[in-house]
């Protein structure tokens, strides 16, 4: 059975350091919370954040591709790798 998104490498990469599997990918993007949508006129990208197997909370950046979702790639928050700017966050 074909799965109905592509996991580019970078995030497959990215999957393997993390420790998230999957299942957990799978769950996300059926489950999890949309958090921003990007629209760049060449592609729409949307960062979607889940929970792993252990609750821990984690993040995917998909573009919305033809024939199928690309998940790009697959993050963890860190809270020393961004700035606050009030209600949103700045990567540093």
């Amino acid at each position: 059975m074909e799965q109905s998104y592509i996991i580019s490498q970078h995030a497959s990469q990215r999957m393997g350091e993390r420790g998230i599997a999957e299942e957990d990918i799978t769950k996300c993007a059926l489950e999890g919370k949309l958090l921003e949508t990007q629209d760049h006129d060449r592609d729409i990208k949307v960062l979607v954040q889940g929970v792993d197997s252990e609750d821990n909370e984690f993040y995917i950046v998909v573009a919305l591709s033809y024939p199928r979702p690309v998940i790009v790639t697959v993050c963890r928050f860190r809270e020393e790798a961004w700035d606050d700017l009030g209600r949103l966050k700045k990567r540093r």
